[in-house]
């Protein structure tokens, strides 16, 4: 399937905000397209390359990263060859990224703008900034008598410098024992936010994601057995789970509190696992309830630039530009959402409520799934119109433009359905 272009070109802007710069691998990290267990396997050596655990498989993610890597040249970013190392016990050894030399050139390259002190850095500051990209690739590798040898050097070249003292706080990081308990994960939590989370965002930056996960691991499990409190929603398992990119956990640790249904925070947190599982309908049907429960939670969440599902933000924006008359707040976009993705009928359940959004819904469901211009049909269609005129609309000219069929899109592409979902949700 060819790439949508606004999207790579979307995801490859917001990358270069959070990162400074466009690495490949992250884009496939960023869009699901690789698994962040799959990821850690094959740093780890769990994993020989990452052919076989690619959601789109070596064709289509050479299509992604080839229309991404034209967008890059197309802002004048610079390549630059990306040398994969492993971590843990196989720190220091150098990486295959993929068995296909195409995909493995894509994977290999690096893309970043290059401003002047760059080039001064080379000259003037090369053994320090040797010695400060040796620690960073020490500590994210998790490796402590490397981390401690590099940090020794760079003091030896500048004993002021000023991520001595980052560098030793991550380096306790790493041999701190695991908390046990919710007593020691909460002291644990609170020390992460005031002393490792800003050093690691200072010393390691965008690769700080890879040194904070484990720690934040080790908080949600210490906290599993602390209930959720309701005000204080962040000190709670499944936020350090969610930190730690344990997606399993943490939506395990939503489902197990009491009326998780009901508590906006949790839904957001059970959305985000199920997509990141790569269960979409899972994902769409909690996002749903989000429209119902917090409406302005699910508006904010869904206008943020790095919302997940690009399609459901796509179907949002249309929804704002194209029903002006007839508005659709968070509460009709779930009938909204049908009309554009009309599979979604196939895996939705009708809406148990008797409001006027969810009789919509309802019927927008019963109107894909019975098209015929028949009594049903027409009786269908006036009851829409009845309660939201714009949608009808929407409908009809999806029809006029033979649009109103067309097979659930499951994650991540067109070709791979929500391998979760054999029937209703």
């Amino acid at each position: 399937m060819k790439p949508h272009t606004a999207q790579v070109q979307a995801a490859v802007q917001q990358l270069l905000l959070e990162h400074g710069e466009y690495v490949p691998l992250e884009l496939l990290l960023a869009t699901n397209r690789l698994a962040y267990e799959d990821y850690r396997a094959w740093r780890e050596g769990r994993l020989e390359t990452l052919d076989a655990v690619l959601a789109d498989g070596q064709r289509e993610s050479c299509a992604w990263l080839e229309a991404a890597q034209s967008w890059a040249c197309a802002l004048a970013l610079t390549a630059e060859p990306a040398v994969h190392h492993g971590w843990a016990d196989n720190a220091g050894t150098g990486l295959v990224a993929s068995a296909d030399p195409r995909l493995n050139a894509l994977l290999s390259t690096r893309f970043r703008h290059i401003r002047e002190h760059d080039q001064l850095d080379l000259f003037i500051d090369s053994a320090q900034t040797a010695a400060v990209n040796t620690l960073v690739d020490a500590l994210t590798a998790r490796n402590v008598s490397e981390a401690r040898g590099a940090l020794d050097r760079l003091v030896r070249i500048n004993r002021d410098h000023g991520q001595r003292f980052h560098a030793a706080k991550l380096i306790s990081a790493l041999e701190a024992p695991a908390p046990e308990g919710p007593e020691q994960g909460f002291d644990r939590f609170e020390r992460m936010e005031r002393e490792w989370v800003p050093a690691a965002s200072a010393l390691l930056g965008a690769r700080r994601r890879d040194f904070l996960s484990p720690l934040w691991r080790n908080i949600g499990r210490a906290l599993d057995p602390a209930p959720f409190e309701p005000g204080n929603p962040q000190r709670h398992a499944s936020r350090a789970y969610r930190e730690g990119l344990d997606w399993e956990r943490m939506r395990r640790s939503v489902l197990a509190v009491p009326g998780h249904e009901n508590v906006p925070v949790l839904l957001a947190r059970l959305a985000e696992a199920h997509w990141r599982l790569r269960e979409r309908a899972r994902a769409i049907e909690t996002w749903f309830a989000l429209c119902r429960l917090a409406p302005e939670l699910f508006e904010k969440m869904i206008e943020a630039p790095d919302f997940l599902d690009w399609s459901m933000q796509h179907a949002w924006r249309a929804a704002q530009e194209q029903a002006v008359e007839h508005e659709v707040t968070p509460a009709w976009f779930p009938a909204w959402m049908l009309l554009e993705e009309p599979g979604l009928a196939d895996v939705l359940a009708p809406r148990p409520a008797d409001d006027e959004p969810s009789r919509a819904f309802d019927l927008v469901i019963a109107l894909l799934n019975h098209p015929d211009v028949d009594a049903r049909g027409i009786e269908l269609r006036r009851s829409l119109q009845d309660i939201h005129t714009g949608l009808l609309e929407r409908y009809l000219a999806k029809r006029a433009h033979g649009t109103a069929a067309r097979p659930f899109p499951g994650y991540p592409s067109d070709s791979h359905l929500d391998s979760h979902h054999t029937g209703r949700v």
